[in-house]
C-alpha cells in the first residue's frame, strides 16, 4: 500500500444550518481528508412573518420569533420580517422575491463558509452546487474564498473528481435540463477522464438502481437518470457520489463502480454523510508493477456521539 486518503461527501442540505455543521463535525471526528458538499444547498422555502407593532405573526398567528428562527435554521428554511404591505408587495412582484432569495442564501453562505473554516479547514472542503439551487450561488461561493468544483474536472492528490450539478425536470426549480442534455453535457466533461483514477460527482442518481427509489404517491418508484446511468457503465469510474432522493440512502454496483447515494434529513436538521477511503494498491506481476486505485472502508453516518451544534 503505498497511498491513501479519506473523502466525506454530504448533500441536499437545503438551508438547513443544524445537518450542516452536524456533518462537518462528523468528518473532522473521522479524520477525513477532503470533504465534497453537494446541492441543493440553499433553502426551498421562505417563511414571510409580519410584524405589527413589536408582535409577530406567521399566517395570522403569533410566533415566538427566537424559536422560528431556530427552527429555521434547524429544519431548513428562511425567514423574512416585515410589515403587511412589504411582504405583499415582495409576493406579488417575481423580480422582488427573486432578490431575497439572492440576499437570504449569500447570508447563508457567508455563515455556512466560516463555519467550514471553523470546524474543518476551508481549503479541504469542495463545493458543487446542484439542482434546486439558484445560479447565482456560484459566484456567491466564488467571492467568499470557496473551491468550487460544480461542472469542471478537478485533480484531487491522485484522482480526478468530475462534478455536475443538473438535474431532470421538475417544472419549479433551478438547474434542471432533460435528460438527454444532461448525457451531452456530462459526455463532454468525461471525455479525457481517466477511469482508472476517477470519481464521478452527479447530483442525479443513475435510473433503476437503489439510489433512486423515491415515494411517488402511495407507491415508491425509480426517479434517476438513465444518462448518469449510461455515463456510469461507460466510463466505470472508481465510485460515483449521488443525491436529489433523499429518502434512498444507499450503496449499489454499476458494473464494477460503487454508486453511493447519503441521503437526506435535512428536515429533522440531522446529519447524513458517507465517508470512504481511497487506496493505491501497487502489485508486482514478475518485472512489473501495476497500480491499481480501489475503494475501501465505506461507512454511512447519520448520527454520532460528538455530534454537537
Amino acid at each position: 500500500m503505498v497511498f491513501k486518503f479519506k473523502l466525506g461527501f454530504f448533500t441536499d442540505l437545503h438551508g438547513s444550518e443544524y445537518s450542516f455543521k452536524r456533518s462537518l463535525n462528523i468528518a473532522k471526528s473521522k479524520r477525513v481528508d477532503f470533504l465534497i458538499i453537494s446541492g441543493g444547498l440553499i433553502a426551498k422555502e421562505i417563511l414571510f412573518v409580519e410584524d405589527i407593532g413589536g408582535r409577530y405573526f406567521l399566517n395570522g398567528k403569533k410566533v415566538n420569533l427566537n424559536n422560528l428562527n431556530e427552527d429555521a435554521l434547524r429544519s431548513g428554511k428562511y425567514i423574512v420580517v416585515d410589515k403587511k404591505e412589504v411582504i405583499e408587495d415582495i409576493k406579488s412582484d417575481k423580480s422582488k422575491l427573486e432578490k431575497i432569495v439572492i440576499e437570504k442564501a449569500s447570508e447563508q453562505m457567508s455563515r455556512w463558509v466560516k463555519i467550514a473554516e471553523e470546524i474543518f479547514r476551508l481549503e479541504k472542503v469542495f463545493w458543487s452546487p446542484a439542482h434546486g439551487d439558484i445560479p447565482q450561488l456560484d459566484s456567491i461561493l466564488k467571492n467568499y474564498g470557496s473551491n468550487l468544483i460544480n461542472e469542471n474536472v478537478i485533480n484531487l492528490e491522485e484522482i480526478q473528481i468530475v462534478s455536475l450539478g443538473f438535474g431532470s425536470p421538475i417544472g419549479n426549480s433551478y438547474r434542471e435540463i432533460p435528460d438527454s442534455e444532461l448525457y451531452i453535457k456530462g459526455k463532454s466533461l468525461l471525455k479525457d477522464a481517466d477511469k482508472e483514477r476517477l470519481i464521478m460527482n452527479f447530483h442525479m442518481p443513475p435510473l433503476n438502481t437503489k439510489l433512486d427509489n423515491a415515494k411517488v404517491g402511495l407507491r415508491k418508484s425509480h426517479v434517476g437518470s438513465k444518462a448518469v446511468l449510461d455515463l456510469i457503465t461507460e466510463f466505470q469510474p472508481i465510485i460515483s457520489l449521488h443525491g436529489h432522493v433523499h429518502e434512498s440512502t444507499s450503496m449499489d454496483k454499476v458494473g464494477e463502480t460503487i454508486a453511493i447515494n447519503p441521503g437526506s434529513l435535512y428536515q429533522l436538521g440531522d446529519p447524513s454523510i458517507v465517508t470512504f477511503e481511497v487506496h493505491k494498491e501497487l502489485k508486482s506481476f514478475g518485472s512489473v508493477n501495476v497500480s491499481k486505485y480501489v475503494i475501501k472502508n465505506i461507512e454511512f453516518v447519520s448520527t454520532n456521539p460528538l455530534d454537537v451544534i
